[in-house]
C-alpha cells in the first residue's frame, strides 16, 4: 500500500491564476502537476543544502547549541 500523497494550498491574485491556467492549458498539464514539477526540485535542493551546511558546521565544531559562554548576560545597571 502506497503512502497517501499530501495536498497543499496556495493563494494567487486573479491575474496570476489566469496566467497559470493559460500556461497549463497551453502545455496540456494539470495546474497541480505543473506546480509540483516546479516545487519538488527546489525542495530537494534546499533539503540537500541544509544537510551539507549542517555537516560543514559540525566539522567546524558548531553544533547549533544555544549554550552561552560563562559571564554576565544582558545589562545590569547598578
Amino acid at each position: 500500500m502506497a503512502i497517501e500523497r499530501k495536498d497543499i494550498r496556495a493563494k494567487l491574485d486573479d491575474d496570476m491564476h489566469a496566467a497559470l491556467k493559460a500556461i497549463c492549458d497551453l502545455d496540456g498539464i494539470d495546474m497541480g502537476v505543473f506546480i509540483e514539477q516546479l516545487l519538488v526540485p527546489v525542495i530537494q535542493k534546499r533539503s540537500h543544502d541544509a544537510i551539507v551546511l549542517a555537516d560543514k558546521l559540525q566539522r567546524l565544531g558548531l553544533t547549533g547549541s544555544a549554550q552561552r559562554l560563562p559571564g554576565t548576560t544582558g545589562s545590569r545597571a547598578k
